[in-house]
């Protein structure tokens, strides 16, 4: 699992307790209707980052790499241990990432940020934690540092961890059960990841608070009707994690705080800034990230329809009966066609009409031979298209 245990100077750490309103001593970066990035100068050159995000008027996007295999019954948090799958997904660099992105929503796209934490330091890796992405769990999670029979350190047996939740009307942050799958097992539930309230972050719980890069998130309401609007997201550059959860409350978070994956893998971009925050790049395993969090204008007008295909990492060999995840990204509001090609030729439709919302799970009733490749295009013009070739 990724996480980070350097210490260094307590500088930016007693600068940043010491901060006030958060609107008054942050600089305004950038600011649209629906969502605002400010700034933090600290000493030594750190910086702080607050970025206010409404559910209402943004729309947030998951960005998840390729699917390789899916580890069938793999799964450690989702409706009990070994319950379910937990996929390697394809760690992508994350300029490819934000360049795709941008392809497909150009100046609609507010920021990006790397999320959820991730097990194995390869190309291929495997999510900590339970994920739901449009509808679908797509993973079960894999991480040993959890309320596990068997985590790798004692105090995250009884550990609670904590799912963030997100619609087009509020955002909120509630307990997760790993036994029953709740929230995420809800239909009404469509996108959500499963993480760490910050406290129990494993470079808090057991590396006693180290200053470091880490996000945190909240959630809040400022319009006084029922539900939390506004997501609240501080990214901060060597500060510990209760110096972060600070600058939350005190810009008005009452209720929980959690931290998403950070340390030497920590990335923020804003259009207007650029690469605010990049991954270390000691490595291609903090450079390279299979889980994003893209924030753009809700009512976006693409200047073309594309279909982006998630590509896996390589060759995939997908059995009878056994699940498979078909990921993709696209900028259209029409449904999408699934078919199953051989040697150029289409050998099965998957299915005729699918949502556009870049994920569907198959089960072949057969094994599909190596080199074929699964086309996924517009219902209404064929010609928008992407592929993945197995």
């Amino acid at each position: 699992m990724i996480f980070a245990v350097a210490i260094v100077t307590g500088v930016a750490y007693f600068a940043i307790e010491q901060l006030s309103s958060p609107v008054s001593y942050f600089q305004p970066v950038d600011s649209r209707d629906g969502a605002e990035l400010f700034k933090k100068e600290l000493p030594n050159g750190n910086r702080a980052y607050l970025q206010v995000i409404n559910v209402q008027k943004m729309q947030i996007d998951q960005l998840i790499g390729g699917v390789d295999r899916m580890a069938v019954n793999k799964g450690l948090y989702y409706q009990g241990e070994n319950k379910y799958y937990s996929p390697f997904f394809k760690s992508k660099l994350f300029s490819e990432v934000t360049e795709d992105y941008k392809k497909l929503y150009g100046k609609d796209v507010f920021s990006m940020i790397n999320c959820s934490f991730f097990e194995q330091y390869q190309r291929s890796t495997q999510l900590s934690f339970p994920v739901k992405f449009n509808g679908q769990v797509i993973t079960g999670g894999n991480g040993t540092y959890g309320p596990v029979k068997k985590p790798k350190d004692g105090r995250y047996k009884n550990v609670r961890l904590k799912a963030l939740v997100w619609n087009d009307r509020e955002a909120y942050i509630t307990n997760y059960e790993p036994k029953t799958g709740k929230p995420l097992n809800q239909k009404e539930v469509q996108n959500a990841i499963v993480t760490y309230e910050y406290k129990h972050h494993p470079a808090k719980l057991l590396s006693k608070n180290p200053a470091n890069r880490y996000h945190v998130i909240g959630t809040l309401d400022k319009d006084g009707r029922k539900g939390n609007e506004l997501l609240a997201i501080v990214t901060v550059n060597e500060a510990t994690l209760d110096a972060a959860a600070k600058l939350l409350r005190e810009f008005g978070v009452k209720g929980d705080i959690v931290t998403i994956d950070g340390g030497a893998s920590t990335y923020l971009f804003n259009p207007k800034v650029g690469e605010i925050m990049l991954p270390k790049s000691n490595n291609f395993a903090t450079r390279e990230l299979p889980h994003y969090l893209g924030f753009r204008n809700r009512k976006s007008q693409p200047a073309s329809p594309k279909i982006l295909a998630s590509q896996p990492l390589g060759k995939v060999q997908l059995a009878a009966n056994k699940p498979y995840l078909i990921l993709w990204k696209d900028n259209i509001k029409e449904e999408v066609k699934i078919e199953l090609y051989q040697e150029n030729k289409s050998v099965q439709s998957i299915a005729n009409r699918a949502s556009s919302d870049g994920v569907y799970e198959w089960k072949p009733k057969m094994a599909v031979k190596s080199g074929s490749l699964i086309r996924i295009s517009s219902v209404k013009n064929a010609k928008v298209s992407g592929a993945l070739q197995l």
